[in-house]
């Protein structure tokens, strides 16, 4: 079994940003993604209001994609440390393991529509990565979210790209109407015409195995706003 000093679970902002540190200092340390190097500003680099917004982060994450090797794979345990890789299992033993996963959007529990079988249900963060890659989630979009600022932008996003887009507030009551793809949202009694919904309910930490570790970056703050993902990183950061 390889032994190392760290291993980074997560290859987004805050994986990267702590693996820069770590090597520059002299650590032995490997860094796993299980999708790509750079996580959801990757996403957002792909999207053009998005990489406005995030354009500071989006620029890091190029230079640091350069100077860090990233490995693909899941980490399916952490002590000790074993990955899935496309080469079969791998197996480390790591003095500490930081959990930089990141953060998912929640499907709120009133909102019971993303268990059933309708084409034309997203959560925002699906949506945007399926955008992203020039995929069509259909023509008019009903977003329905709590109140945030990442919703007018994705609103603006959506529209930019040629989709109809409304807004509605989650509320207590939503009904899909339609058998195969959505057809319509009722919400509170008030009914909404459109094939696509895209929900917003917040943000949860994104650690589906459970692994235990050091979280560190949105896996903490899990927001959208990567001024407060900077904040926690550089904290832990002047730790060590």
């Amino acid at each position: 079994m390889v032994a190392v000093d760290y291993v980074v679970v997560g290859a987004g902002y805050a994986g990267l940003k702590c693996a820069e540190l770590l090597m520059d200092r002299g650590f032995k340390t490997l860094i796993f993604d299980m999708r790509e190097a750079g996580g959801e500003i990757s996403v957002f680099s792909r999207l053009s209001d998005f990489s406005s917004k995030y354009e500071k982060y989006i620029e890091e994450i190029r230079e640091l994609r350069r100077d860090i090797p990233v490995d693909v794979g899941t980490v399916i345990k952490s002590k000790p440390v074993i990955v899935n890789s496309g080469n079969g299992l791998k197996r480390f033993e790591a003095k500490r393991v930081l959990l930089c996963t990141g953060a998912t959007d929640i499907a709120p529990a009133k909102l019971n529509v993303l268990g059933k079988r309708v084409a034309g249900i997203y959560t925002l963060e699906t949506a945007l990565r399926l955008v992203s890659r020039d995929n069509k989630i259909g023509n008019k979009i009903l977003i329905a979210a709590k109140e945030d600022k990442i919703v007018e932008l994705a609103e603006s996003q959506f529209y930019r790209m040629g989709y109809e887009v409304e807004l509605s507030s989650l509320g207590d009551s939503i009904n899909v109407i339609g058998r195969e793809r959505v057809e319509g949202v009722e919400i509170e009694g008030e009914t909404f015409k459109c094939d696509t919904l895209v929900v917003y309910g917040g943000r949860s930490p994104f650690n589906p195995l459970k692994l235990r570790g050091t979280p560190v970056g949105n896996v903490v703050t899990c927001t959208y706003d990567y001024s407060k993902v900077e904040e926690n990183v550089k904290n832990f950061i002047a730790k060590f």
